[in-house]
């Protein structure tokens, strides 16, 4: 039976005196030589990309309260386009030695995902199309970013196609989709190695009216949902999301290195 989460109609969700940090976001600027943006996503001679970057600190509001205090469900992808789903919902039967096993990834995570979304957002179909580990290292044990082992992304964008131990190191920053604008976003392309097709994603220009917000001490129980695309005819309520180094941790041994795991997967509802 599916969960009903009504959309909330409460803007902001917290006050600007709600507990928060703040963090470094990195939006998009212009190229300089009127080039169409573009991330090169492989190892090459040329440039890695073209864009420029305008870093900002902003305030970051903290979800914690909000979700102990079982406001959660104002939290909607239709309205805010990201949505917390409490361990109550959310739980998981992985242990932490399964995360590092793609298979079992494969066979127990993305049924217990599709499982997941159906559950609640009442979808009729959901087709799981990849997943990425993320993990941050400690100073002096930094290794490449490769496919296999992904930073978290340090700067403002959109996937176009749809989105573990507690986070605090470098978590997750998710903008209201309520203060984001059309014509914020800029098609950026992205480049891989040939043969695999190019792709596209949304890079993000600054607006002071973006609302920012993360979970803090977000654990392997609680998961996450952001709306990057719908087949509306606006585009839906898609989320600009980010890394951010939270500035109450950086350079502290308390705090614990980012491993997180990102699901993306297209869900079908029938009419």
């Amino acid at each position: 039976m599916a969960i009903t989460l009504p959309p909330t109609t409460v803007f902001p969700l917290l006050p600007d005196d709600a507990p928060h940090t703040t963090g470094e976001l990195a939006y998009y600027l212009d190229p300089p030589n009127g080039e169409v943006p573009y991330d090169r996503l492989y190892d090459s001679d040329l440039p890695k990309t073209n864009v420029g970057t305008l870093r900002l600190t902003k305030p970051i509001y903290d979800l914690r309260p909000l979700v102990d205090a079982g406001r959660a469900s104002e939290t909607n992808t239709d309205v805010t386009g990201f949505q917390v789903i409490p361990k109550d919902i959310a739980k998981t039967v992985m242990k932490e030695s399964d995360w590092d096993s793609d298979a079992t990834i494969r066979s127990t995570y993305y049924q217990e995902t599709i499982d997941l979304i159906k559950t609640v957002t009442g979808a009729s179909k959901v087709i799981i199309f990849d997943h990425t580990i993320r993990k941050v290292e400690r100073p002096g044990e930094e290794t490449p970013d490769t496919p296999d082992s992904r930073k978290p992304v340090a700067k403002v964008h959109i996937d176009q196609t749809p989105a573990s131990g507690r986070k605090r190191d470098a978590p997750l920053a998710v903008a209201d989709a309520r203060t984001l604008k059309n014509d914020h976003l800029v098609p950026s392309r992205l480049l891989y190695e040939a043969p695999t097709p190019e792709g596209e994603t949304f890079q993000v220009q600054h607006s002071d009216g973006h609302r920012w917000y993360y979970l803090s001490d977000q654990s392997p129980d609680e998961a996450l949902f952001l709306k990057c695309w719908d087949n509306a005819e606006d585009g839906g309520a898609r989320t600009p999301h980010t890394g951010f180094k939270d500035d109450k941790y950086v350079g502290k041994e308390v705090a614990l290195p980012r491993q997180s795991i990102e699901i993306r997967a297209l869900v079908f509802h029938e009419l």
